[in-house]
């Protein structure tokens, strides 16, 4: 499907209260639908916004209901996998006036294959007839949205290109020098919808083979580096420099937890019981 066509087959997306979402991102409403506000918007929510698995390991089903994200996220101010995250931001972008669509991405695995369809959800939007890939749910990647183009993108201190392969999908490709590239992910602009992405949802939430149910994971995006806590270490990557922790046992995870993500074990355990 060509992107033009793709962008003309959106559907009118859920209603949501843009303001909270806005108020929570710290990000002021702004009537330009420009690529500098979508910038704006993309790296916001990766600063604001943690990409976490927890509620897999506390068995709290995540549910594809943009009201239940929503609650989750923007209310509860917790944080979430690609499906809640950038199933969220497409609504945010579609109810501000962007014009976007959900998209499906298949994630580039240890043994050189590709997960199967609807592994990853991403968010493809078009300004003045360029598009442009967002993704605020993949956990590590670039901070504000990527032209779809082959031409190499500097984010940080990571390039990132757009190749075509023989089926005509665009495959992201990352790199550290501009020179040795690696795979990330592969998409094609086909229309989807939020409720295609369930079984693939439910399989990382409920899989043994899935790696979201193998240990507890938060990271987020701040303005030295990033922070990541899984229930075997800490990993602090500031100003250029990168350090490792070991998590001892489970209280000193939660102590960490609440400090540099101000979630609590009581909120955590109070939810197997609602």
């Amino acid at each position: 499907m060509s992107q033009l066509n793709y962008f003309k087959k959106r559907p009118k997306a859920e209603a949501i209260d843009t303001a909270k979402y806005l108020e929570r991102i710290r990000v002021n409403h702004s009537p330009k639908l420009d690529l500098k506000y979508l910038k704006t918007l993309h790296r916001a929510h990766l600063l604001h916004i943690f990409f976490e698995n927890l509620d897999i390991h506390y068995r709290q089903p995540i549910i594809l209901h943009v009201g239940q994200l929503y609650e989750k996220v923007i209310v509860k101010k917790r944080g979430g996998f690609c499906y809640e995250l950038n199933g969220l931001f497409y609504h945010l972008l579609a109810n501000l006036g962007f014009n976007c669509r959900l998209g499906s991405a298949e994630v580039f695995q240890k043994d050189e294959t590709f997960s199967p369809a609807f592994d990853h959800m991403v968010v493809f939007v078009e300004i003045e007839g360029k598009s442009y890939l967002c993704d605020v749910g993949f956990g590590e990647l670039f901070s504000v949205p990527k032209r779809i183009s082959p031409d190499p993108q500097l984010d940080l201190t990571t390039y990132y290109r757009f190749e075509k392969d023989p089926d005509e999908r665009w495959v992201l490709k990352k790199s550290q020098d501009n020179s040795y590239y690696q795979t990330v992910y592969r998409f094609a602009f086909q229309p989807h919808e939020l409720i295609e992405f369930i079984p693939r949802c439910e399989f990382h939430q409920k899989s043994s083979a899935s790696h979201f149910t193998r240990q507890k994971l938060i990271t987020v995006l701040t303005p030295e580096g990033r922070i990541t806590l899984t229930d075997r270490k800490l990993i602090l990557n500031l100003k250029g420099e990168r350090t490792e922790h070991a998590i001892q046992n489970q209280d000193e995870f939660y102590t960490h937890l609440k400090d540099y993500f101000g979630i609590t074990e009581t909120q955590l355990l109070r939810q197997q019981l609602d």
